[in-house]
């Protein structure tokens, strides 16, 4: 894909470089020159200038892009802006960062595609990863609507039990999504009914927040 993240805040920054490592066609541009340098190696181009301007937009070649970022730090006004000039030059998809709810609120109203509120993501994350921590929970990822995949090592009292036999679905209403297997190198699994469950055994599971607090309650 052909990307652009226009403004190089630290989120814009990391999110422009990953994209390249990703093998995407990345554009960065930012009115600091400084940090322009230091972002020229990561990416495909790097451009000095200011995004607010629109014509300045229409020269940077904008509208041949698939996805357009957005990260300006906390000048909001210029968020708005950026998402109303990139709708109207027609990008197909625009990504904006906010400080808060009621910006992402704003923005999608204006057209943003996306919305991304980094510093409450990491929070939520960070919460869980605490929260679940004696259940060896190794990672949590929200997916929106209440709804959270956890990736943690099988509880004592799933080792030695058939997938079958834990009643995850029908009890918990919590999906079972993937099984690493604890033997090393192992590959991940598709979830197979007559698995047996090994001590230290990777689970991914999927379901609403509630539902996963019961289950560990349960489970501890």
């Amino acid at each position: 894909m052909r990307i652009a993240v226009l403004g190089l805040e630290d989120f814009g920054f990391h999110l422009a470089c990953t994209l390249h490592e990703l093998g995407d066609e990345v554009m960065a541009v930012d009115r600091n020159e400084n940090r322009v340098q230091e972002i020229m190696r990561y990416v495909n181009k790097a451009l000095v200038a200011d995004v607010a301007d629109r014509e300045a937009l229409k020269d940077l070649g904008i509208r041949s892009m698939d996805v357009v970022a957005v990260d300006v730090g906390e000048r909001f006004e210029t968020s708005v802006l950026l998402t109303h000039y990139l709708r109207e030059l027609g990008i197909p998809r625009v990504l904006v960062k906010v400080a808060n709810t009621d910006q992402a609120k704003i923005l999608t109203l204006i057209g943003a595609s996306d919305v991304v509120q980094p510093e409450r993501e990491i929070a939520v994350k960070t919460a869980h990863l605490i929260h679940y921590s004696r259940s060896k929970l190794l990672d949590a990822v929200a997916l929106g609507d209440g709804y959270f995949a956890l990736t943690l090592q099988a509880p004592p009292s799933f080792v030695g039990r058939r997938v079958d036999e834990l009643g995850l679905l029908n009890r918990y209403h919590v999906h079972l999504l993937a099984i690493k297997p604890a033997a090393e190198k192992a590959a991940p699994l598709v979830p197979d009914a007559a698995y047996l469950l090994a001590q230290d055994d990777v689970l991914v599971v999927m379901g609403e927040e509630a539902k996963l607090i019961e289950i560990h309650q349960k489970l501890k």
